[in-house]
């Protein structure tokens, strides 16, 4: 048998995918694990990555018979092909093949074309065949003879017929336009019955094939008494087209044929002529006494769109003549395919950052109809995320047409849609689910821009503050966050000590308890981090703030009295109404109204002698000193917060009346009073007072004679020495005339101004640093201006923080 292979190499570029198109012509018959081409080495790949590569055949209606070596890239016969089970009767045999190379993803089209070999010798349907011929013939006359069959193609197909030698027929090889051929019977001679009454003939028909195939048939001619007249139709050839969808039973043409003879010789029957193939008379039927063709079986436009039917009419003479013809039926296609989808390859995930255009599916379509019918248009369903490329005729890729993105959308059911150009148009789906797979894009995100946590101070260690939380829209890992403080240096501690997170919930806890007359707020970063890789992180800012709490006791720094003991002050027996006795001054450490001070009489001797200002703390008499009043005066003076529950310190103060007539009463009197605020001092001082009693006395006698002088100058040098107490920086100051305070507490400032009122002057000076400024008390003359003047003189009062 000739073997010969040939090939054609076509390259081709679509969209985004490249391709190449091989031809291959192989005859058919080849022994099954022939090779007949090797399409690495035609398209120049490289036959060592083949195997790795994924080499297959994905696709084509060759696939049952021929395969590729994935090693190698050998095409090779997988089935013994017979191009007459293929493609019977047709001109031309293709076979395709789509061959694919998964990693990268690369398409290769090969046509096989199916070479005829002269495999088949021409055969007539019957073995033996009778013709009633008339003895009336004349010479010359044509008889139809059967037709013989070659389903081998070209010049392998019947080409010639030869009739035996004999005295009386010839035979006329006709060429038809389909380029079949046929003989007719020629009577070459008069015939004779009489003579002879049957003639045995051997017809043969030939093909052309190398070597030369032939087939035969007996032919008996039985020679007739005259009818002379056969019937005769009025075309030789019928052409008519009819529908695939006519029904069962449809009549679709009415053949007539006439004979000009009369009586039963003039009488017609229809019928096939045995040229007409099996199939054929399945498919369609002839009313025998009408003429009428009919649908026998449906009609299928895919499964044969012409048909060929032989009919002779046949009269009922004593001897029968025929006429022939032929009907030409062309089975018109209707849209009654829907178009299929064939998917070759595709993925059911892809990581959200692949690059547009990255192939997701590989897919054919088809449809069995023909013309408009079988044009088919592809699109895909409202997705902007693909779109369709065609890589060759009816080969479609589905790729990415932008940027996927998981946390917008995590997966897609993308549907193909076909639809054939007919009428009706018929289509067709195939959904492709595909999910997107998480990479860590997103940094962990905080719900506000900061945090502001109020914290009351004196809170217990280990209460939860707040809970501090970041969402992640990643999946998995990439979305497991943890949280951290970040770690800063603050005075030598971190916020370590202070604070503890939970790494998995963000729930922030104090680990120690708080006092906001230390620290009022702490600032810390808060950092969230996910568990992805790359790692991704964000922080957020934390502001702790420490409210404050009514757990400090007003303290009372003016009128100052050591270790607690019992305030001793004097004041002139000519003092007026409104006369200034003392300010009482206290400061709380607590703020806004925790530290806002009010001072209350508790106790007094003589409740029409004094009044106390309820917020400036002054002690003021509201009339003068009558002879009947006591000359000692014991008040308490309570100063309190205004918190809830509110704090409060007290402070007693015994207020003598100057008067030098009972100055040893007075003194006997201030010891006793020393009893009141020491009740174990009391027995030390009985047994000193009759050793120094005479001492006391000349004192007491020398302060009287200076009284007389000055009754105000040396009690108020005694008894009215500027004394504070500083909690701010934890010293205390006794400041005598002529000295000087450092302070910017405006505190201090009120216990000068109390003190200036009684004959002491103030003069302020700036510090250097800005810090504050320097207070003097100083001894006023005559020439520093009155007592009044110096009290107007304005204050600057600073904020109470830090000096």
């Amino acid at each position: 048998m000739h073997r010969s292979v040939k090939f054609i190499l076509i390259l081709c570029k679509m969209a985004s995918i490249f391709c190449l198109k091989v031809r291959y012509s192989v005859p058919e018959e080849m022994q099954e694990e022939a090779v007949i081409g090797n399409i690495a080495s035609d398209i120049s790949l490289d036959t060592s990555t083949l195997y790795k590569r994924g080499l297959r055949i994905a696709l084509g209606s060759g696939k049952h018979y021929l395969d590729v070596n994935k090693i190698n890239g050998q095409i090779f016969i997988k089935r013994k092909i017979d191009r007459e089970n293929i493609c019977a009767f047709k001109d031309e045999c293709i076979l395709n093949l789509e061959t694919l190379l998964e990693n990268p993803l690369q398409m290769f089209s090969v046509e096989v074309e199916i070479l005829d070999v002269n495999d088949n010798a021409p055969r007539f349907p019957f073995t033996v065949r009778r013709i009633n011929i008339s003895e009336a013939k004349l010479k010359g006359d044509r008889f139809l003879l059967v037709k013989a069959v070659d389903p081998d193609i070209g010049n392998n197909s019947v080409c010639n017929y030869k009739l035996s030698e004999n005295l009386y027929f010839e035979i006329a090889v006709k060429t038809w336009k389909d380029g079949s051929v046929s003989a007719d019977l020629l009577i070459k001679e008069a015939l004779d019955r009489e003579q002879l009454a049957e003639h045995n003939l051997i017809l043969t028909a030939l093909d052309c094939g190398k070597p030369a195939l032939s087939g035969t048939i007996n032919i008996t001619v039985a020679i007739l008494d005259d009818n002379d007249n056969a019937p005769i139709f009025e075309r030789e050839v019928y052409h008519v087209e009819v529908s695939e969808k006519t029904l069962t039973g449809t009549t679709f043409i009415t053949l007539n044929a006439t004979d000009a003879d009369e009586g039963s010789n003039a009488e017609l029957f229809y019928s096939f002529n045995p040229h007409t193939s099996e199939e054929a008379q399945m498919k369609f039927r002839l009313n025998s006494r009408t003429g009428d063709l009919i649908v026998n079986e449906p009609l299928d436009f895919e499964e044969a769109p012409l048909y060929e039917l032989f009919v002779q009419a046949s009269d009922n003479g004593p001897n029968p003549m025929t006429g022939h013809c032929k009907v030409i039926i062309k089975v018109v296609d209707s849209n009654d395919n829907q178009p299929e989808i064939i998917v070759a390859s595709s993925q059911s995930s892809v990581s959200e950052d692949v690059p547009i255009g990255t192939v997701i599916a590989l897919f054919s379509v088809t449809d069995l109809d023909s013309g408009n019918n079988g044009r088919v248009n592809c699109h895909i369903s409202s997705n902007n995320e693909f779109e369709l490329q065609q890589t060759m005729d009816n080969v479609y890729a589905l790729v990415t047409a932008e940027l996927l993105d998981r946390e917008r959308k995590s997966s897609f059911n993308i549907t193909i849609v076909v639809k054939d150009e007919g009428t009706p148009p018929l289509a067709n789906n195939k959904t492709i689910c595909l999910n997107v797979l998480d990479v860590n894009d997103n940094a962990p995100s905080f719900s506000r821009a900061s945090y502001e946590i109020p914290v009351p101070e004196n809170n217990i260690p280990g209460t939860l503050l707040c809970s501090i939380t970041a969402v992640d829209p990643d999946a998995n890992l990439n979305g497991v966050l943890k949280y951290y403080i970040e770690e800063k240096n603050y005075s030598n501690n971190t916020f370590m000590n202070f604070f503890s997170i939970n790494r998995d919930n963000g729930n922030i806890y104090s680990l120690q308890s708080f006092d906001y007359e230390k620290q009022t707020f702490f600032t810390f970063n808060v950092i969230a981090k996910d568990s992805g890789t790359p790692q991704l992180s964000n922080s957020v800012t934390v502001k702790i703030t420490v409210l404050d709490e009514n757990d400090n006791i007003p303290v009372i720094v003016s009128p100052w009295r050591p270790h607690g003991s019992i305030v001793s002050d004097i004041i002139p027996r000519s003092a007026e109404e409104g006369y200034l006795v003392t300010k009482v001054i206290a400061i709380d450490d607590d703020s806004v109204q925790n530290s806002r001070i009010t001072y209350h009489l508790l106790q007094v001797t003589d409740q029409t002698l004094f009044t106390l200002n309820q917020y400036s703390g002054e002690l003021r008499t509201r009339r003068r000193f009558g002879v009947r009043d006591s000359s000692k005066q014991r008040l308490v003076i309570q100063a309190r917060d205004n918190g809830n529950p509110s704090l409060s310190s007290t402070v007693t103060i015994l207020i003598s009346r100057s008067d030098p007539e009972v100055d040893v009463l007075l003194t006997i009197n201030d010891e006793e009073e020393t009893e009141y605020v020491s009740a174990l001092n009391i027995y030390l001082m009985i047994g000193l007072a009759s050793a120094s009693f005479l001492l006391i006395l000349t004192i007491v006698i020398c302060a009287a004679l200076k009284c007389q002088q000055n009754p105000s100058e040396d009690s108020q040098k005694a008894a009215h020495r500027i004394s504070c107490y500083s909690q701010r920086d934890s010293m205390i100051s006794d400041l005598p005339a002529h000295s000087t305070l450092y302070s910017s507490d405006a505190y201090w400032h009120s216990v000068l101004l109390a003190e200036s009122r009684k004959g002491k002057m103030l003069v302020r000076q700036s510090m250097p640093n800005g810090t504050g400024f320097i207070v003097s008390s100083l001894e006023r003359n005559s020439e520093q201006g009155t007592i009044s003047e110096i009290a107007d003189t304005p204050i600057q009062e600073t904020n109470r923080g830090f000096p």
